[in-house]
């Protein structure tokens, strides 16, 4: 009996452990898993677009920005943006308006529609973070925030050496 695949035998169980134990896939799956959480939990929310959760999380914590801004902040192209920014205003989430200082420049703003749903989509994430959390002590979730701050700035780092990752 013949068990290759594509040509190669099946990966022992050893070498999908070792896969498993990796912490950068581990980051991966746990993010994707805790995503999916987060959605099961928000999927009464109207905002169901990726690019545009990110927009009003970045919006919320500062309200105001122009489009470029926004596009360096999530790390999203510039059309992505745009098109997000679109969608959440026809949706009555956001509006913009003309820098009044520079009118080549256009501020984006939350309406009292798009804060509250942020601010029930934090609610639920938080909810949800608790819960995932609550084997860890105090100390072990600082441990791992700084550990995975860490991580993020190598990665900007490395994609400003490189140029731009998106």
């Amino acid at each position: 009996m013949n068990l290759q695949v594509n040509g190669a035998a099946p990966e022992t169980m050893d070498k999908q452990n070792d896969f498993k134990k990796n912490p950068m896939m581990l980051i991966g799956e746990v993010a994707r898993l805790m995503g999916e959480k987060v959605r099961e939990r928000c999927e009464d929310a109207p905002i169901v677009q990726k690019s545009g959760r990110l927009l009003m999380i970045e919006l919320a914590k500062k309200d105001g920005r122009t489009q470029l801004d926004l596009s360096h902040a999530t790390h999203l192209k510039a059309s992505t943006v745009s098109v997000a920014l679109q969608k959440l205003e026809h949706e009555g989430f956001v509006y913009r308006q003309p820098d009044e200082y520079d009118l080549r420049a256009t501020r984006v703003f939350l309406t009292e529609k798009g804060r509250a749903i942020d601010e029930s989509i934090h609610k639920r994430i938080a909810e949800e973070e608790a819960v995932v959390t609550a084997g860890l002590t105090e100390e072990e979730k600082e441990t791992l925030a700084n550990i995975l701050i860490k991580i993020k700035k190598s990665i900007l780092s490395d994609a400003q050496n490189e140029g731009d990752l998106f």
